[in-house]
């Protein structure tokens, strides 16, 4: 079985391209450039959605398994968890702990306010502590998944239409894409097709 050669360092006839053509085209081809719109987006959307979830210190690890587990673009999926850094994540994690405080019913008698100073150091668990752990705990982790449950979905359908216009305003790489998408739905026909013989 012959291996397809990735597009940036194929042989051209008629022109060759500079190191910084091939670098870009890399990059997008890395990107999924040739991917639908929909794939795209939602593997980014996924990565984002990670980046903003409660998980710190594991989201590379889940947005690259889940990547995996869904057949997604693995570059699109961990570049989009960085959007979950020390400038973003703050905000978020505030407004779910109080969106999580008024999902569980929990009121500000029995919920005193959380040390916000100690859930970015090493001491993560430090902040949760005392009689009102569980409500605390319970409060961040649904409240920030739901905020992350929204962004991510926000992500998706912005992401997908800056897509779609991209592929209008290229219409060479949208044919060459949904070429391609056509060319491996045939290759795994025929490999489903020769597997039953092969036993």
């Amino acid at each position: 079985m012959k291996l397809p050669v990735i597009r940036a360092f194929r042989r051209r006839r008629h022109y060759r391209l500079s190191w910084r053509r091939r670098a870009k085209l890399l990059l997008l081809d890395l990107l999924g450039r040739e991917e639908s719109p929909e794939r795209v987006a939602a593997a980014i959307a996924l990565g984002v959605g990670i980046g903003f979830s409660p998980f710190i210190g594991f989201h590379f690890w889940f947005a690259l398994g889940l990547a995996f587990l869904l057949r997604l673009n693995k570059v699109d999926t961990v570049l989009g968890q960085f959007a979950g850094n020390p400038w973003t994540i703050p905000p978020v994690f505030v407004v779910g702990y109080r969106l999580g405080n008024v999902l569980l019913g929990y009121g500000e008698a029995e919920m005193p306010n959380l040390p916000w100073d100690r859930l970015f150091h090493r001491d993560f668990w430090q902040a949760f502590r005392g009689p009102a752990f569980a409500p605390r705990l319970s409060s961040f982790l649904l409240g920030t998944l739901a905020v992350a449950a929204v962004i991510a979905f926000v992500t998706y359908f912005a992401a997908r239409a800056l897509l779609r216009l991209y592929h209008r305003r290229h219409p060479r790489v949208a044919a060459r894409a949904s070429r391609k998408r056509r060319e491996s739905a045939r290759g795994g026909l025929r490999e489903r097709r020769e597997s039953p013989s092969r036993l």
